[in-house]
This record gives C-alpha cells, sequence and structure tokens, in this order.
C-alpha cells in the first residue's frame, strides 16, 4: 500500500469509529453538557413553585383586538345605559374569553366568568401603569391593560387565558435569574470537571512517566487503560512500548558491556603472563617498553574490573557481603590512602566531625565508593578537600573540593559510567570516566543516595547519606 493511501486511510478512519477520537468525545461532552444543563432546569421547573411575572410589549392585532373590545364595552355602559357587570355577563362576552375589569379598589373589580380558586388576578395589578402588556404568570396568561372609562368609574381591561397545563417554555420563562443561571453554572462545572479529569488523567500519568523515565527509572509507564481507544490512550501505550524497548536496549547494552569485559579478561591475563615472560628473557634497552605494556595491561585489566563491577551494580547481580562494621574505621582506613594522595599533590585534607556508628554493609564497596569521591575531588581541587561526618537520623558524609565546580547542566551526568567533562577529557586528569558511577551505585546498594552540587564561592560537593543500623 502506497504512503499516500495509507495517510488517506487514516485520515478517515475516524469515519469507522469516531467515538474512539478526542475530536468525538470533546463534541459529545459539549452537548451532554448543554442536555443536562436543559435536563436540570426542565426537571427543578417541575417540582419548584413560580410565583413570578413576566411580560412582553403588546403590538399588532392582539392589541387592536383589545382595543376594540374596550371601546365595545364603554358603548354598551354609555348608550344603551347597562351596568358594566351586565355588559360583560351578556351571553355574547360569556362564551368568549374571560375578560378581567381591574378596579382602583380591587373588590369593585369585575370578570365575565367565574374565577377558579387557584388563580390570582391580584398579580395584574402592577401592570395599570404600563401601556398594553403580554403578561405571562405561571396559571395564565394576560393582556392588557387598556383603560375604559365607564359612568361607574375607570377600570382596566385584560383579557385572561387560564392554562390547563403550564407549558414548559413558560414555566422556564417564569423561572428566577439567579436559578437559571446558578443550574448552567453547576451543570456545567459538574460535566467539565467529569470531561476534563478524563482528559487530563492520561496526561498527568503520561508527564509523570516521562519525567521518572528521563530520570533513567526505566520501570517508569504510563498508567493507561486498555479499553481507552482514543488518541491519549494510543499515545500511552505507545510511550509503553517505547520505554519497554528503550529498557531493553539499555538492558542489552549493559549485558554486552558485560560480557565483552569478562570475555576481555582471559586474553588480557595471557597478555601479562607473556609479559612477564619476556620481561624475564628480554635484553636491558627492551625493559622499558616491556614495563610500558605492563602498566597499560594493568591499566586496562582495572578498567576491566570497574566496568564488571558497575555493570553487576546497575543491575542489582552484584552480591554484597554484608557485615556490621564502624564506619569510621572504614573513614581512616580511606583517608590514610587520601591524604597520602593529597601531600602528593601539594593539597591539604581537612576532615571534621566523626563517624561513630555501626553500619550494616560490605565494607569492601563502601571503602571503594568514599575512596573514588576523595580522589575525585583530590583530582580537581586547586588547594584543599574537606570531609565532613554527621550523623543523627542517618550517616552523612560531605566531600567538597575547591576547584572549579562543574556546569549545572553536567552535574547529573557525573554519576553515568564513562562521562567526562570536555575540560577533563585528557588521559592524565580525566580518568575512565567511571569513578563516581561505581560510588553511586554502591552506595544506592546500601540504601542511601549520593547528591553533587556546586558550592557558591566554588568547587564541588558530594553529598552522602547512608541509613543507620537500628538495633
Amino acid at each position: 500500500m502506497s504512503l499516500f493511501k495509507a495517510n488517506k486511510l487514516a485520515s478517515f478512519s475516524w469515519l469507522k469509529h469516531p467515538r474512539h477520537y478526542l475530536f468525538f468525545k470533546i463534541f459529545t461532552w459539549f452537548w451532554l453538557t448543554i442536555i443536562g444543563t436543559g435536563a436540570a432546569l426542565i426537571f427543578l421547573s417541575s417540582v419548584t413553585t413560580i410565583n413570578s411575572v413576566s411580560y412582553n410589549p403588546l403590538h399588532g392585532p392582539m392589541e387592536k383586538n383589545l382595543a376594540y373590545t374596550a371601546k365595545n364595552i364603554e358603548r354598551s355602559t354609555i348608550k344603551h345605559k347597562r351596568s358594566l357587570n351586565d355588559t360583560l355577563k351578556h351571553p355574547r362576552r360569556t362564551n368568549g374569553k374571560l375578560l378581567y375589569l381591574n378596579a382602583e379598589q380591587l373588590e369593585d373589580s369585575l370578570t365575565n366568568k367565574s374565577i377558579p380558586a387557584d388563580v390570582d388576578l391580584s398579580l395584574l395589578n402592577f401592570t395599570k401603569s404600563m401601556p398594553p402588556q403580554v403578561i405571562y404568570t405561571e396559571k395564565y396568561q394576560a393582556i392588557g391593560p387598556i383603560k375604559i372609562r365607564v359612568p361607574e368609574g375607570d377600570f382596566y381591561l385584560y383579557e385572561i387565558d387560564i392554562y390547563n397545563h403550564t407549558p414548559l417554555y413558560l414555566r422556564l420563562k417564569l423561572m428566577p435569574g439567579w436559578i437559571k443561571i446558578s443550574i448552567a453554572i453547576i451543570a456545567s462545572l459538574i460535566l467539565s470537571f467529569l470531561f476534563s479529569r478524563n482528559l487530563i488523567a492520561p496526561i498527568n500519568s503520561l508527564k509523570k512517566a516521562a519525567i521518572k523515565l528521563s530520570a533513567g527509572d526505566l520501570t517508569a509507564r504510563a498508567a493507561i487503560s486498555v479499553n481507552r481507544k482514543d488518541e491519549l490512550g494510543i499515545l500511552g501505550r505507545d510511550f509503553n512500548r517505547m520505554a519497554d524497548q528503550l529498557a531493553q536496549l539499555i538492558s542489552a547494552q549493559k549485558r554486552l558491556l558485560a560480557d565483552i569485559s569478562h570475555e576481555l579478561r582471559s586474553p588480557l591475563t595471557r597478555l601479562k603472563m607473556a609479559t612477564g615472560l619476556a620481561q624475564m628473557q628480554a635484553s636491558e634497552a627492551s625493559q622499558s617498553y616491556l614495563l610500558r605494556i605492563e602498566k597499560e595491561a594493568n591499566q586496562l585489566d582495572k578498567m576491566i574490573a570497574d566496568v564488571l563491577q558497575v555493570s553487576r551494580l546497575e543491575a542489582n547481580s552484584q552480591a554484597l557481603s554484608l557485615h556490621k562494621q564502624s564506619l569510621q574505621d572504614i573513614v581512616d582506613h580511606v583517608l590514610n590512602d587520601a591524604t597520602f594522595e593529597a601531600k602528593q599533590h601539594n593539597k591539604q585534607l581537612q576532615v571534621s566531625g566523626s563517624a561513630a556508628v555501626t553500619l550494616n554493609c560490605d565494607e569492601a564497596l563502601i571503602a571503594s565508593a568514599l575512596e573514588n569521591l576523595l580522589r575525585n575531588a583530590i583530582k580537581y581541587a586547586q588547594h584543599t578537600i574537606s570531609l565532613t561526618l554527621k550523623h543523627g537520623d542517618a550517616i552523612y558524609i560531605e566531600i567538597c573540593d575547591d576547584g572549579p565546580g562543574v556546569p549545572n547542566n553536567q552535574l547529573s551526568k557525573l554519576c553515568e559510567p564513562f562521562f567526562r567533562q570536555s575540560d577533563a577529557r585528557d588521559r592524565v586528569s580525566g580518568g575512565t570516566g567511571l569513578g563516581l558511577a561505581i560510588a553511586k551505585n554502591a552506595i544506592i546498594a546500601h540504601g542511601g543516595s549520593l547528591v553533587l552540587s556546586n558550592k557558591p564561592q566554588g568547587g564541588l560537593c558530594a553529598m552522602v547519606t547512608l541509613p543507620i543500623i537500628k538495633e
């Protein structure tokens, strides 16, 4: 299938299963909000008592008909000398619509038909000073007023249409504005909250998983339901597949590195043995070359050993020989070598505090971690290296130098295997880039943590935190 056809099919695939796509979900939720708001208004209008009155200006034929009726009533009472009550009770008027004559005194008001007890015509009193209106109440609709003058006084004529059942549109129209606004806001908030949570939850899950994955947690996965078929569900599952493949690739890389390092040990051992035999038989002129070969072979052997140790620690396959040990004894042993090395470089090592606590640890691994941290500090310090020991709820070991420090964007990479700063790539000062990786993984293997930071006045600080044995 051509790329054009594939793209065309993909672009129209939503027509087959539209409910799986965000466009359809957003469209659906929008109309659900509208429908939900309308349903809430209808329900509330059917269970609440409405005493409101609404009105609109009266125009056109309805106004003319009402004015015509008013003139007829005036003419009948004046010309034919009939009482207003007799005029209203005339069969021609009683067979028509309900007419209501509102007097200044409510008890003097007249109608041409009997009025149900639940119909309150006094609601029209406030409209007497208004031009003709269409007036809506819960029980009836009135049009008027039209003022008429008869011998019995001034009256205001209304034409009344009583409802058998209040129309829905009218109940909604008569509802107080604050109720309608409140229902619209509440319904919109609830439905929008549900939709937003449904939309944002997978995005937040993806964000958290991405942050953890970028921080090196290869087990991080987005919590996406397998039943979610929209774009976010597809994206989440693709992200998880990517994370799986990334974890497999890194795991394979570590295994390959460990396997290669392991396989190099045998030929390297044979090389060192052959170099030793050659030294026994070589002339004095050749000894310097053989010594150089031996030195490089030993350095390669150490680097391979470091690679194997890092690989085992990262894979959690390093067998720890745990014993209860005084941390002060481990620190004193490491300090003996570190003090000597600092003096060789004309630098001063300052020690403060004590570590007279018991630690359940692999002594060789902890010593190796502290040795690597101190060696790194000695290498980059200008004059002074400080070691501070504290203990309370945990053991805190801080190792700082007064060197140039490290760019902040590289701090998180310092403990990655083989990472070296751009100004430390030469073999003399840069090392192999495995020391800090070994230190960090050794400390993590003991349930601790290693945090690197720059001092405000310059220099790098390594803060080691180790748990204390609780009896």
